[in-house]
């Protein structure tokens, strides 16, 4: 079979391009008359070929992801037949590059592909995840039902980015705000009293003369702050690049007091609704552990899920597994055994997830309401001390007056 890369047109003119697997022109043009059109110029093109080229194509953002999973399992469930659902969805889509996305699904289900195989091809657009999921929903014939459970997947994860952004609004604003205010009084405030102490030629306290230091070496030397923080950030990035950098990062991450315990409920939380969703759809236990090591954002926690997998791919109970690795609290730990144990095993991850649902939220809102005070706090020594500091010399100024 060969990858062609075609042009082609309907019966008023509309073009369409896309690509076709075929084993030759004859075949290709056959495939292409099958579809309603009729063929105008075609090439072949290498899988390499193909993969660049589908870079530069749009891909479906996270709420129209959502949006075309809720119409689409909503088209399927009331008996429209696949075909003719995408072909409704592209028409309604109103913009250009998403309608292009849908259309090239349709195309690909018309010409014979899966739905997986169809949307395998925009990996862009459809994660790994995603056509796994869609892939066991036609294999065992729920596809609707597997639809409505990504659906709600996708909608969880933008709830709970939603609630992060809510949570961290005001503190990120608060911080910038306490940066601006210390900056200002380094680069223009403090500055000014200079000469005038050195008018005075009195001996400056300590605090005052290392604030003035400060002041010096900020307005001096900014272009080196500049350049060592874009340093550090290029050198974060970087080492984060690296597996064994972000093996380490992520380790650190999750002894971080409060923001670690955080972290790990988040990826429990994904690990459990996406082993849950995987199972549920009719996926084989490794494959499912496969898809949900994938969501879990913290490498350290993601090896521990491999490693679970790798002992239950020899035999060993996936509680056992999951306990051995040490980074799974208790309660999953205990919980799953229980599941694995009765023969419910998704619906009791459903528990854990539904446990994670209020606990996640939770945990965001006491962790950004203990930051806004202790950023206040941290903002009210940081230009107290400023301000005491440039005052203390008055005192000495006054009795040099007084004095003379």
């Amino acid at each position: 079979m060969q990858n062609f890369l075609y042009k082609a047109r309907d019966n008023f003119g509309k073009e369409v391009r896309g690509t076709m697997m075929a084993d030759g022109e004859a075949e290709l043009a056959n495939k292409i008359s099958n579809l309603g059109y009729y063929l105008v110029r075609y090439k072949e093109i290498s899988e390499a070929q193909q993969l660049k080229g589908s870079k530069k194509v749009a891909r479906l953002k996270t709420p129209d992801l959502l949006n075309f999973t809720i119409h689409l399992a909503t088209l399927i469930d009331s008996g429209v037949p696949l075909a003719a659902a995408l072909r409704e969805l592209a028409q309604d889509e109103t913009k250009e590059n998403l309608q292009k996305i849908i259309d090239d699904v349709r195309y690909r289900v018309e010409a014979g592909s899966s739905l997986k195989e169809a949307l395998a091809s925009s990996p862009r657009s459809f994660p790994k995840l995603y056509t796994a999921i869609v892939g066991a929903g036609e294999s065992t014939g729920k596809l609707p039902v597997c639809l409505n459970e990504l659906a709600r997947l996708i909608d969880w994860q933008l709830e709970l980015g939603a609630k992060v952004r809510e949570a961290a609004t005001y503190p990120v604003i608060l911080f910038c705000v306490m940066l601006g205010v210390v900056t200002l009084l380094m680069v223009k405030m403090i500055p000014t009293f200079k000469p005038i102490f050195k008018e005075m030629n009195i001996q400056l306290p300590g605090p005052t003369q290392f604030v003035l230091n400060v002041s010096d070496f900020v307005l001096n030397w900014w272009w080196m702050i500049l350049g060592a923080a874009v340093l550090l950030v290029a050198g974060y990035i970087a080492y984060n690049a690296t597996a064994g950098g972000r093996y380490r990062i992520d380790s650190v991450k999750l002894r971080l007091p409060v923001l670690g315990g955080l972290l790990r409920k988040i990826a429990l939380s994904r690990f459990c609704h996406t082993f849950a969703l995987g199972l549920k759809s009719g996926v084989n236990i490794l494959t499912a552990l496969d898809l949900a090591s994938e969501v879990v954002d913290n490498v350290r926690i993601r090896r521990s899920v491999v490693k679970a997998r790798d002992s239950v791919n020899v035999g060993e109970k996936l509680g056992t597994a999951f306990q051995v690795s040490g980074e799974f609290p208790p309660l999953v730990v205990r919980m799953i055994t229980v599941g694995e144990q009765s023969g419910s095993l998704p619906q009791t991850l459903d528990k854990v997830t539904i446990f994670y649902d209020r606990e996640v939220p939770s945990a965001i809102r006491k962790m950004f309401s203990l930051f806004e005070p202790v950023t206040i706090v941290f903002m009210a020594a940081v230009v107290g001390g400023i301000a005491v500091a440039i005052f203390l010399p008055m005192f000495k100024i006054a009795d040099v007056i007084g004095g003379g």
